[in-house]
């Protein structure tokens, strides 16, 4: 064979080889593998989209689930009367009852003189069976299967809620056989924290999942004393957030008179002239939000929080700020189940925190400081 063209060959196959082995070597650089993110602990994760033609199987009606859409009087006939009852502002009421168990909490809402929704944290056993506090999303996948879709019917029109990839990993939606619905609540380690029952009519009118078709319920504002309603739900709200805080083992909050005042200049300045702090889409979005009568939510967080806070003069603090907020217990439970929020409720050290409300805005703000400070 010519040696020239033997040289030739060989040369071929080397570059030939060469590029094979470097596109083997290169190719997780520019082409890496997708990675799922899995929660610890989690047996069942769900992708976003979910099966959406599956047909949602409920599951038997037990424990409170039972008592959704019966009578106030019913109810208090194995709970007893509340311990705290205020108006909600949005033609509902909120009682709080006495429990058992010192870091537990029970809530329902009566609306026309029926239960419209149970909300509990640190009550186990046969009020929230079939379900148990720390339940892994494993063992909840025992007891029924998880629906990224779920249609409604008012009556009038079908409503189709949709739940994204978070809503199926930290608050899932069951439905009952009785017609009724719970929430179930997740926390960053995948333990059932907390539940919510409630009627489908409660379901769209806090309308906490997307709506692919038909519309929310519009909440009216009904109150005769915005003053004491926004009073009500902070000091409630307060004591909910211990509650949590101490079923993680962790310090309970203080607060203090200057912080709860911050909290107040914070929503009077900025919902005075939102349009001094806000500008382009999200001013738009706010208006959308605060006119609108969808399920659209708009919240401020992170570095955009600390910039309003300081351009508001309310500095040295982090925190949140959300509208609507109809139910401040539902949407506590919602916030100590979302992952970036969880996060900052577990923060260690002596914490201080202040909840502000004004009719459907909240802010909560936060502050690290030390244990002999201004407390209340």
């Amino acid at each position: 064979m010519n040696k020239g063209l033997f040289k030739k060959r060989w040369l071929i196959f080397v570059i030939l080889l060469l590029a094979s082995l470097t596109a083997v070597y290169l190719q997780p650089i520019f082409f890496p593998r997708q990675v799922q993110t899995i929660r610890p602990h989690d047996s069942q994760i769900i992708g976003e989209g979910g099966n959406t033609s599956l047909q949602v199987e409920p599951i038997p009606a037990e424990g409170f689930a039972k008592l959704i859409g019966k009578s106030q009087k019913e109810f208090e006939r194995t709970y007893g009367s509340p311990i705290v009852s205020y108006d909600s502002g949005y033609g509902f009421s909120i009682n709080r009852y006495q429990t058992e168990l010192a870091n537990s909490f029970l809530e329902v809402s009566i609306q026309k003189g029926k239960v419209a929704a149970i909300k509990t944290t640190g009550i186990n056993g046969a009020d929230i069976a079939p379900f148990q506090l720390q339940m892994s999303m494993g063992d909840l996948a025992q007891i029924t299967m998880l629906y990224p879709n779920f249609t409604i019917e008012t009556g009038e029109a079908e409503v189709t809620i949709e739940l994204m990839e978070e809503d199926l990993n930290y608050r899932p939606l069951v439905a009952f056989d009785n017609g009724t619905y719970g929430i179930l609540f997740f926390n960053n380690n995948s333990e059932l924290i907390a539940v919510a029952y409630l009627t489908k009519e409660m379901l769209l009118e806090l309308a906490p999942y997307n709506l692919t078709d038909g519309s929310a319920t519009a909440m009216t504002p009904a109150a005769d004393d915005w003053e004491s309603v926004n009073q009500q739900k902070e000091t409630q709200g307060f004591r909910l957030l211990n509650i949590l805080r101490r079923n993680e083992a962790l310090t309970p909050y203080e607060t203090t008179y200057t912080l709860q005042g911050q909290s107040r200049d914070f929503l009077t300045r900025f919902l005075k002239k939102p349009e001094n702090y806000l500008s382009g889409s999200r001013l738009d979005s706010f208006t959308r939000v605060t006119q609108g009568s969808g399920n659209e939510v708009f919240i401020v967080g992170g570095k955009e929080f600390e910039e309003l806070a300081a351009a508001l003069e309310v500095s040295g603090v982090y925190g949140f700020f959300e509208t609507p907020c109809y139910d401040l217990t539902f949407q506590i439970l919602s916030w100590y189940s979302d992952p970036y929020m969880h996060e900052r409720f577990i923060k260690d050290g002596t914490q201080a925190v202040a909840i502000g409300i004004s009719q459907q805005n909240m802010v909560i703000l936060f502050e690290d400081r030390a244990a002999t400070e201004d407390s209340e």
